[in-house]
């Protein structure tokens, strides 16, 4: 297995760098309990399991460590993606091979090492593989097992949602659940707390609602506000400008 190799100054670059590709990727990227995050304590270990719809997942969720900055944070990626991307692994990133069991039983093996320290932090997709938005929460063997072995530990349901509102570009929503801990973990309670995470965000999309959210970074205007401002400086109407749609 590939392991992580975490590089605090090659981190900080990124984060600048990811921050821009983000920002001029997305409108809004909003997250309802954020707190939770920035309020994880400091002598336990965390798992935070999350779905996965696309390729931008890792992205947000490299954007989200910086919520949880008194932890060291890793996330598990697949091995084929991280060949790819090798640089992945400067942020924390480790690789599992889940076509082969035994390269699989590796990467729990080095997880469990990792959630021996309590100010580890490890994100997992345990779909293992990139599903549809409408896709029900499945989890593979290998996320119970961890959490079953890390009896200390905190788990953490997240969702995040992609949708476009009535901007140029789309919105990201993530929610992050209310943490529970892994010795209180009961059989199919992890698939269930991720379904009613993505139950939750999927409302708030649906119905455009961002109560209870938090930005991430201030959105920038869409085209046509940058135009309406113009045109409103032009005319000495900037009193009626107002920067949402």
């Amino acid at each position: 297995m590939i392991a992580a190799n975490k590089n605090d100054i090659l981190d900080s670059l990124l984060y600048l760098y990811f921050r821009w590709l983000s920002r001029r990727a997305f409108h809004t990227i909003a997250g309802r309990g954020l707190e939770r995050l920035r309020q994880l304590p400091e002598d336990r270990p965390v798992l935070l399991f999350c779905n996965h719809t696309n390729w931008w997942d890792g992205l947000m969720v490299y954007l989200l460590t910086r919520q949880m900055r008194h932890k060291a944070v890793y996330c598990m990626m697949e091995e084929k993606q991280l060949k790819h991307y090798r640089f992945f692994t400067w942020l924390g990133a480790f690789s599992v091979d889940l076509s082969s069991p035994l390269r699989s039983a590796a990467s729990l093996r080095y997880c469990q090492r990792l959630l021996q320290k309590n100010e580890t932090a490890i994100w997992i997709f345990p779909q293992g593989r990139i599903c549809r938005p409408t896709e029900l929460v499945e989890i593979k063997p290998g996320t119970d097992y961890l959490a079953q072995n890390a009896p200390h530990a905190l788990l953490i349901p997240v969702a995040m949602r992609y949708d476009f509102f009535r901007e140029d570009r789309p919105n990201v929503l993530i929610e992050i659940g209310q943490p529970f801990q892994a010795i209180d973990r009961t059989d199919g309670r992890i698939a269930r707390e991720c379904n009613e995470a993505v139950a939750r965000v999927t409302q708030a999309a649906l119905s455009q609602d961002l109560t209870g959210f938090s930005l991430l970074f201030q959105p920038r205007w869409p085209i046509n506000k940058r135009w309406e401002w113009i045109k409103r400086a032009v005319t000495g109407r900037l009193g009626e400008f107002s920067p949402n749609n």
